[in-house]
């Protein structure tokens, strides 16, 4: 599916709305723990330091994460969306890692239901280099109501004092 999607867009035969989620990668929006956010220019870098040893006293081995939790009404519903389109430069120190980033959407369903979550891993990610990521959205439940965009990395994928820092921008959906 996510070839697929990468061709259709290559091809033009998908459509890429910038509107909809045109202020999503502004820094001061999220919600940071274990990790810095600071505003690039119409990017934001994230700085994930990893450290097996300083983390919650729960779990000193966690997962550096941030939150976006305050959607507008416009950022809300994805349902005519197939993807979503961002762009990112990774910059990692270290070897270790074999999925660096994971990308979250939390949707929220009727009354009736909880809240779901959708963990995607980042595929393709090459150090030091941009790169368009088209994440598949045909398994996220509930897409009319998207309540909290997460990205994460878990810090048992990494060795002790490595660290992981990308910069991302341009947030776009994918319509189908």
């Amino acid at each position: 599916m996510f070839r697929t999607l990468i061709a259709l867009a290559a091809a033009g035969s998908v459509t890429l709305s910038a509107a909809d989620l045109a202020n999503v990668a502004t820094a001061k929006r999220w919600a940071p723990y274990e990790c810095t956010v600071v505003q690039a220019g119409k990017a934001m870098t994230v700085n994930m330091p990893v450290d097996h040893k300083g983390g919650e006293k729960k779990y000193p081995v966690g997962w550096p994460r941030l939150y976006l939790e305050k959607l507008t009404p416009a950022e809300k519903d994805w349902s005519k969306a197939k993807a979503l389109s961002f762009k990112i430069k990774l910059e990692f120190t270290g070897k270790t890692a074999k999925q660096p980033i994971s990308f979250q959407v939390r949707t929220k369903g009727p009354k009736d239901t909880k809240n779901t979550t959708a963990v995607i891993d980042i595929p393709g990610l090459i150090n030091n280099k941009e790169t368009t990521v088209l994440l598949d959205l045909s398994k996220v439940k509930n897409l009319d109501n998207v309540v909290c965009l997460g990205i994460n990395i878990c810090e048992a994928n990494y060795k002790h004092g490595e660290n992981v820092k990308f910069t991302v921008s341009d947030f776009k959906l994918v319509s189908k």
